[in-house]
């Protein structure tokens, strides 16, 4: 019986990410919490690609950033060629089901590049709204592109590379700010 208390009094030390979670239940992995890309278990994914408060450092959102670049050009790439494809065989069906596909794959990495520079303006003590600017640039460059417009193309993934390489490479605000507590990492 002494065990039995034992065993229940240490149960109420232990931290919140440590308890069972309710929902939708992930192994947890052995990877730091201090890991700029990896993740431990959802609530871990939350925190670092999908949450708009707070503040992001320079490195985090650089290496976050160029991973969700490369995964989202590789899908786009993918859907498109299919997509491409099904328009060559004028087959309506896999046309619709290909444009759906590259708009709901796309959902999540939309939601996760505009939470990364929220949080990374937010950092810089700036309002996360700024970051409208080279995100809209980022997705104009996609369609210029598929729409044949080549100037117009250069010119939005010129803006669109200035802008994301003064997000990786300008510091952010030193000590607490408006948006949040500096982080110690």
């Amino acid at each position: 019986m002494a065990d039995h208390k034992k065993k229940m009094k240490n149960e109420g030390k232990k931290s919140q990410s440590d308890r069972v979670r309710k929902g939708i239940v992930m192994p947890v992995s052995r990877v730091s919490r201090d890991s700029l890309i990896n993740f431990r278990d959802f609530h871990d994914l939350k925190d670092k690609y999908f949450v708009m408060k707070g503040r992001l450092g320079r490195k985090a959102f650089a290496a976050r950033s160029i991973l969700l670049m490369i995964c989202q050009f590789i899908m786009t790439v993918i859907l498109l060629g299919r997509l491409y494809e099904a328009l060559y065989i004028e087959d309506s069906t896999y046309i619709m089901l290909f444009c759906a596909l590259l708009i709901i794959f796309n959902v999540p990495f939309l939601w996760t590049q505009l939470s990364l520079g929220v949080r990374r303006c937010h950092d810089l003590n700036y309002h996360g709204a700024l970051f409208l600017i080279p995100f809209v640039c980022y997705y104009a460059s996609f369609l210029t592109t598929n729409f044949g417009l080549d100037t117009a193309a250069l010119a939005v993934q010129s803006i669109t590379a200035v802008l994301y390489l003064a997000l990786f490479s300008v510091r952010g605000t030193v000590g607490d700010n408006v948006y949040g507590r500096e982080k110690t990492r």
